[in-house]
């Protein structure tokens, strides 16, 4: 099957657990990234946002550091109870933080795969996930 996605995609919630505070015209929401590329990202949120809201975003966790996003909800799935999963498609990024995510997301899935492949170095200081990362295998 052939992957369609124009970005590789950072799954955060496997490792790092991040909050995000989600900008509307009804207010703030706080909700859990699942995972993030450079075009959008998934979320898990106690909000009903409906298809087509504009959202703005702003990530503030080092090195991942951006202006504000804005986005667009482009699908949205009750999961359980009041929990909803939210598909944000980016539609204002900056040059400069795409470049950024999509850096993480390719350094992510390098390690993956390395690791798959029975790499024995895997690791380095250099490599832009390494702030975020909690593998057995990061070096100190």
């Amino acid at each position: 099957m052939q992957n369609r996605r124009k970005y590789s995609r950072l799954p955060i919630i496997k490792n790092v657990a991040k909050e995000l505070f989600v900008s509307t015209d009804r207010g703030f929401f706080k909700g859990l990234i699942i995972n993030l590329s450079a075009g959008g990202l998934l979320l898990l949120i106690y909000a009903d946002l409906p298809l087509g809201s504009q959202v703005c975003l702003l990530f503030d966790y080092p090195p991942l550091e951006t202006e504000p996003i804005f986005g667009e909800v482009v699908r949205a799935v009750q999961t359980k109870a009041i929990v909803r999963e939210i598909a944000i498609k980016f539609t204002s990024i900056s040059a400069t933080d795409a470049k950024k995510i999509n850096k993480l997301a390719i350094d992510y899935n390098d390690c993956e795969n390395k690791i798959i492949l029975g790499a024995l170095d895997v690791c380095s200081k250099e490599c832009s996930y390494f702030n975020f990362c909690e593998k057995k295998l990061k070096i100190k």
